[in-house]
């Protein structure tokens, strides 16, 4: 169901935001809510409204959520300092003296102008869904009459001497009406097609690094978390899918025209990747290996006729861990056009120079989208290194895990030998709840979850100090 917002841009002392758009209909009808954890500024604000004065429009009750938009956006910005400055070098500042009316009547809107060289650049819109537990925004720039006649009305009022010389009380006066189409509840993780509204910038848009829940605002500790998505149980969220990944891999066809084949290729000069299907009375479908480039290549999904589930693909000559390649490989595919893909397979050498198997498992797709959503590919992503970017958010947090493990200063229980970028990538997956899990093959053939966690740990004659603990689900 689509609902049509006015947002009627109006003058009053205020800040701005940004969101992400463009998601496909697929996607968003395969989605299904599960109760998340509220924004702890939104909630806090709402609990307020009853003993506060109230801004009024008329006498329609009309309250505006200017103060929790400020509050999220102003915290993200102060903890993002390179994500800002990037902002400000491309699109401009975020003016606080201007501000729409607040819209909607559950999914509440709100927009601001951006200033570059004292004009109005571009817009912000962010909208906060019903359940108060998901934030989208999105940057408006383009050249539509529409946005233009937007962007006009701001500059004009911009411009004013009221505005200018800051010297006159709040007030609130109609610029104009937009109508934005979004789906009802603006539900989650969204890539929400606003036309002309479109966000901007480069893949995914300016806006994509800051559409979030309460794992990235702050939460009440209200609300009632699935099992998949509490993060304090790693073992039980993925449970039912590393399961279904042991049952994949240790199928007899699967073994034959995957495992055998790929376990064969691990020395070869070039990668070799598989695609894998499912059929509808539960059998699978491998596709012939086909040869890639020496470190990167495609998977074969045009040779299946079953819908696309999993593939598998070697490393020439390296370790089986998973790259950051790997990974944006596979959710990004997820989110456009794979929305039944859950598992990738990876072979390569061992350190005693045998075979080894790691995993990438989707336990939860609505939050990989999200982790998706939050870290995008062009803001975190390496392509000289198949990595991630050391400067970027991603990067910061994988790379200490890094360190800490190629230094020695871990504590691993797992009875396993992983690789330092394996632990790295669990530690990132773990620590932003992403809904993926990496695993490794034990001596048997059984995929088990790699749990990673940054805290106190104790290297004999070192004693206690900050580090990574590691250890696998049973």
């Amino acid at each position: 169901m689509n609902r049509k917002f006015i947002l009627r841009l109006l003058l009053v002392v205020t800040v701005l935001f940004f969101f992400n758009s463009c998601r496909t209909d697929e996607v968003t009808q395969e989605e299904k809510r599960t109760e998340r954890e509220r924004i702890e500024a939104f909630s806090r604000f709402e609990s307020s409204l009853p003993s506060q004065k109230i801004t009024q429009k008329s006498n329609s009750g009309y309250v505006s959520y200017h103060e929790p938009f400020k509050q999220i956006i102003q915290s993200f910005m102060s903890k993002n300092p390179s994500y800002t400055e990037r902002f400000h070098n491309e699109v401009g500042d975020i003016y606080f003296n201007l501000r729409s009316l607040t819209y909607g009547d559950t999914t509440k809107g709100i927009a601001y102008p951006i200033i570059k060289d004292g004009k109005v650049n571009a817009i912000l819109i962010g909208l906060v869904n019903p359940q108060r537990d998901w934030v989208n925004f999105i940057v408006v720039k383009n050249d539509s009459p529409e946005v233009q006649a937007v962007i006009a009305k701001f500059q004009n009022f911009y411009n004013s001497p009221s505005t200018t010389s800051r010297k006159e009380p709040e007030q609130e006066e109609a610029i104009q009406e937009i109508i934005i189409t979004a789906y009802d509840s603006i539900p989650g993780p969204s890539y929400v097609i606003y036309q002309p509204y479109m966000d901007y910038g480069s893949f995914g848009g300016f806006g994509g690094g800051m559409s979030g829940g309460a794992n990235l605002y702050g939460g009440t500790g209200s609300g009632s978390e699935s099992p998949e998505e509490n993060s304090q149980n790693p073992c039980k969220n993925a449970e039912s899918s590393m399961s279904d990944a042991n049952t994949i891999l240790k199928n007899s066809e699967i073994k034959q025209k995957m495992d055998a084949v790929l376990k064969g290729k691990i020395q070869a000069s070039n990668e070799w990747a598989v695609a894998i299907g499912e059929k509808s009375n539960g059998d699978y479908e491998v596709t012939s290996a086909v040869e890639q480039n020496e470190d990167s290549g495609a998977i074969p999904t045009s040779q299946l006729t079953t819908s696309y589930i999993g593939d598998g693909h070697s490393h020439s000559g390296g370790r089986g861990n998973p790259s950051g390649g790997d990974l944006y490989g596979m959710i990004n595919s997820l989110a456009i056009s794979s929305p039944n893909l859950k598992y990738r397979f990876v072979y390569g050498n061992s350190d005693e120079g045998t075979s080894e198997v790691y995993a990438l498992v989707i336990s939860n797709a609505t939050l990989a989208r999200q982790f998706l959503n939050q870290f995008p590919k062009d803001q975190n992503y390496d392509s000289q290194n198949h990595s991630f970017k050391e400067d970027s958010q991603l990067g910061i947090e994988f790379y200490k895990a890094f360190v800490y493990h190629q230094s020695g200063t871990y504590d691993n229980t797992s009875g396993e030998a992983y690789d330092s970028k394996a632990v790295a990538m669990a530690y990132i997956l773990d620590k932003y709840n992403a809904g993926i899990s990496v695993a490794k093959a034990d001596v048997n053939g059984n995929l088990k979850k790699i749990n990673t966690e940054v805290t106190q740990v104790t290297i004999p004659y070192s004693g206690v100090k900050e580090g990574i603990k590691i250890s696998k689900c049973p």
